[in-house]
Parts: structure tokens; sequence; C-alpha cells
């Protein structure tokens, strides 16, 4: 059951981050589909109850160069839904990602969290822990799905910083 933890700078407060990038609908749709290449990302619920917002997505990512056994394990593909509940007085968001293939064995439990940074820059941290408990394979798709998300969340940190500068939102 591999886990890790990331940290991100972000050029705007945590207030900007949460309400004007995180749940945005321009920033969701140019990160998932422009810089990412999901063939599928919607929101396909937001509701609002008080200091917590849950939102439910589906989504399929890229899966370039997948090995054969992971490839036979997945079957149709590397779809997945997550299931996550935002809480604003804690700047936190957890959420569970469950995939389309494997959904009983394979899970990934994900955890963001903002801390500022001074008036006009917060730090976004990102806890995962993946589990996939499937017979032979488990471990080689807990790393390659580790791998994944590290790079996602890379590649996603210098697209924030873009999108920040570029919609004024420091």
């Amino acid at each position: 059951m591999p886990s890790f933890r990331m940290e991100h700078v972000f050029e705007c407060s945590q207030t900007t981050f949460w309400e004007k990038v995180f749940f945005d609908a321009e920033y969701n749709r140019r990160l998932f589909y422009d810089e990412l290449h999901f063939t599928e990302w919607s929101e396909l619920e937001q509701k609002h109850e008080g200091e917590r917002v849950l939102r439910f997505v589906r989504a399929v990512p890229p899966t370039p160069d997948l090995p054969g056994p992971l490839k036979a394990a997945l079957g149709n593909g590397a779809g997945y839904e997550e299931r996550g509940v935002f809480e604003r007085p804690k700047n936190r968001y957890d959420a569970r990602v469950k995939p389309n293939s494997l959904g009983d064995r394979v899970g990934v439990e994900l955890t963001f969290r903002t801390e500022p940074m001074g008036d006009q820059k917060c730090k976004r941290i990102v806890e995962a822990t993946i589990t996939a408990r499937v017979m032979l394979v488990g471990g080689m798709l807990e790393q390659r799905m580790m791998t994944d998300l590290q790079r996602s969340y890379e590649k996603s940190a210098v697209f924030t910083n873009r999108f920040v500068a570029e919609k004024g939102l420091s």
C-alpha cells in the first residue's frame, strides 16, 4: 500500500486557490483535457452544504505504455469516479477514487490541503494512499498509479501557477 506526499507553492491565497481555481470549470477543463490529456473529465455533481462542498467526478486519464499484465487486469481502461468533500474552515479536500475496473479491489485515498504563505501565496499539500489487492499484478499496479499521480500533480502545479497569472488571480 504505497503512499506519497507532495508540496507545491501557488502564487495566490488559499481562498483564491479553492474558490477561483480548484472548483473553476474553465480551470478543470483546461487542466484535464489540454494539460493532462484525459479523454473524459466531468463533474457530475457539486453540492454546497454550509461550510462543505461535495463533489462527484467521472474521468478517464491517458494510459500510454501500459504493460500487458496491467492492460489485461484493467480490461476496458483506467476510468474512475472520485467522490470528495471540501471543508472550507480546514482548507482541506478529502476524496476517494474508485476505478471503473477492479473497483472492489483497487482504490486511492487523497487529501489536498493548503497552508498560507503570506498574503498572496499558499502551499498545497497532496497526500495519497494507493491500494491494489489484485493477484500477481497488485504491486505493479500500485507503483504505476503512484507514478502517474505524482507526474500529474507536478504538471498540475505548473499549470495552476500559469492559470493564476493568466487570470490575474495573484
